[in-house]
């Protein structure tokens, strides 16, 4: 079965899991200092990353390379989470994923599209 060869967490090397372990209590200090729930903090960091991808870039929206950013990071996010609890949460894994691409995918398509203007 997959799951027996995904590796756990006591065969990661002690540095890999602090980066995690910090990581996760990272992101629950800044949804608590907000006051702002997790799927509320994926939908704004999901945004924030593709517009500022797209201005440090100097990419328009309509590029591939801020969506490929924010899949990227989501990936890492999911990752690390996948660490930090020792197995997929599917549900969790699913819902954080859509709450953190659902914007940015839909600005993206709308702009290649041209139901929204370039100009």
């Amino acid at each position: 079965m997959i799951r027996d060869k995904l590796p756990s967490l006591s065969d990661q090397p002690d540095y890999v899991m602090m980066i995690v372990t910090k990581y996760q209590e990272w992101k629950t200090f800044v949804a608590q200092y907000v006051g702002i729930s997790d799927w509320e903090l994926h939908t704004q960091t999901g945004m924030a990353v593709f517009l500022l991808v797209a201005i440090f870039l100097r990419k328009p929206l309509h590029s591939a390379w801020p969506v490929m950013s924010i899949i990227a990071v989501e990936a890492m996010n999911e990752g690390f989470d996948r660490l930090a609890h020792g197995d997929w949460r599917w549900p969790d894994t699913f819902r954080d994923a859509l709450f953190t691409l659902l914007w940015p995918i839909l600005i993206y398509i709308f702009m290649r599209s041209g139901f929204i203007e370039r100009d």
